[in-house]
This record gives structure tokens, C-alpha cells and sequence, in this order.
């Protein structure tokens, strides 16, 4: 990766403590004062500067070869990676009560097939042929209901997860 130059990394903001004074000009266009510099392209510039940040964490650079490769203060790297990892435990919060909401989404499912084709099944109007087809398929959804079953006490393992990492970080 080629090293940024001094006008490049003068250019990007150092953190949002930079920002002084934000005043509304032609347009309606927000403009930082210190720096000229609209908060759109503040923005686009802090997304950029954390992408590097966590592309050369992944290359194993320390804070201190960050903040040197990218001409950026260490403790700005410090609050990027702080930001970094703040987002990526947002993210597994928020896929793991998905995952949960889909589980449960899927066992309320089954069970609404399963009282509709034990009606179907116990219903003197239905033939034999549509009787049998309805308990096979029964058969089949309380398989499938005992297999989310299984895996219930992962999913209850991970929201518990969840919490604790909720109160450590409050």
C-alpha cells in the first residue's frame, strides 16, 4: 500500500473534536469553518480513514505504525479502532437476534401446519389418501420442530452473550 501523502492526510479531519463550528451558506450546504471542508466530505473522509485503519489491522500493524503510515495522531487510531470494534459488536448483536427472531418465526410455523393438518386429518370429510398425505406431513414438520428444538439451547446461549456484552459495555 502505497504510504499517504502530507496533503492527503491534512486533509483528512482528525476527529470529530475538529469541528469547531458548522454554519448553513449557499444551498443550504453545511460547511465546517476551521477547515472549509463540507460534513458530507468530513464524513466520506472519517469512513476512509477507518477503512485503512481496518485494513492495516487486519495486515497485523500496531496503533503506533497506523497512526504513522496513514501521517494520523495515535490516539485518533485509538478511537477509530475503538469505533471499529463497537460497529462489529453492533453487528453480531443485531445478526444474532435476528437469528433468534427467525428461529422463533419458524418454530410458530410449524405449529400453525401442524394444528392445520391435524385438522385436515381429523376432519370426516377428508379421504384417506389426503388423510395419510396430512399425517406424513406431520410427521415431517414435528421432525423438522424437534431439530429447531436442538439447537435451541445455542441460540439461548448466544442471546445470554448478547446481554453480557451489553452490560460490559454500558
Amino acid at each position: 500500500m502505497p504510504p499517504i501523502t502530507a496533503l492527503e492526510s491534512r486533509s483528512l479531519a482528525e476527529n470529530s473534536s475538529d469541528i469547531h463550528q458548522v454554519e448553513e451558506v449557499d444551498n443550504n450546504i453545511p460547511v465546517v469553518t476551521r477547515a472549509g471542508v463540507t460534513l458530507s466530505k468530513y464524513r466520506n473522509q472519517m469512513a476512509w480513514r477507518r477503512n485503512k485503519v481496518k485494513e492495516l489491522l487486519a495486515r497485523g500493524y500496531q496503533q503506533y505504525d497506523i497512526a504513522n503510515t496513514l501521517h494520523i495522531s495515535q490516539p485518533t487510531i485509538s478511537r477509530d479502532i475503538h469505533y471499529i470494534q463497537t460497529e462489529m459488536r453492533k453487528n453480531a448483536e443485531n445478526y444474532d437476534k435476528h437469528r433468534f427472531e427467525l428461529y422463533r418465526n419458524n418454530l410458530l410455523g410449524l405449529d400453525e401446519m401442524i394444528k392445520k393438518l391435524w385438522t385436515i386429518a381429523d376432519s370426516p370429510k377428508t379421504d384417506s389418501k389426503e388423510k395419510i398425505k396430512a399425517i406424513v406431513l406431520i410427521g415431517q414438520f414435528y421432525r423438522e420442530r424437534l431439530q429447531l428444538i436442538r439447537n435451541e439451547p445455542c441460540l439461548i446461549e448466544q442471546m445470554k452473550r448478547i446481554e453480557r456484552m451489553k452490560q460490559f459495555s454500558s
